[in-house]
């Protein structure tokens, strides 16, 4: 089994605040990332969740190979055991899950309620990554693509790199029509 770290969120849009967690687990166990994208149908788009899932996943694979990341998984809410056990299934072992300040309680309190059931290793470990508004924040985020506000978009976005072209302009359009 190989050993990951979890990230479930809806990544409306990624931010520089995902890529710190992805990093800390990294940094701190030395294994990669399963991202668990929350999956926002066509029809459910709204303005806290702009981007439909189908067009996010395959924009964020393209940026996700990386060691860093094992692979981007549509997950239908944060259901740690339905996670563990899909997991599972592609040879995957969950012994961490990394999220905000603003999740640990709640993901510590399933994790430790669950951790059989979800099929998480014996040396499980929950991953809190302080965050702050400059850094983490997807609302400011979107906030700043609809107020055309380009400076704060690529500051908390990964995507003022050239490699991330595409994916921002294609972000930056959809938003805009």
């Amino acid at each position: 089994m190989r050993k990951v770290n979890v990230m479930v969120g809806r990544f409306q849009p990624l931010t520089n605040g995902h890529l710190k967690c992805i990093e800390e687990a990294w940094n701190e166990l030395g294994v990669p990332t399963v991202i668990c994208m929350v999956n926002t149908k066509d029809e459910k788009v709204d303005e806290r969740k702009p981007f439909p899932s189908s067009l996010l996943k395959p924009m964020y694979e393209e940026f996700a190979k990386t060691e860093h990341i094992v692979s981007i998984e549509l997950v239908i809410n944060a259901d740690i055991v339905k996670i563990g056990t899909m997991l599972k299934e592609k040879g995957i072992e969950i012994c961490s899950w990394t999220c905000g300040t603003d999740r640990y309680e709640a993901y510590s309190n399933m994790a430790s309620k669950y951790h059989e059931q979800a099929h998480l290793s014996e040396d499980f470990k929950m991953i809190e990554v302080q965050r702050s508004d400059d850094d983490i924040s997807a609302t400011i985020v979107r906030d700043s693509i609809y107020k055309n506000n380009l400076e704060t978009f690529l500051k908390m976005t990964p995507f003022d790199k050239p490699e991330f072209n595409i994916l921002r302009n294609q972000l930056l359009n959809v938003i805009n029509k």
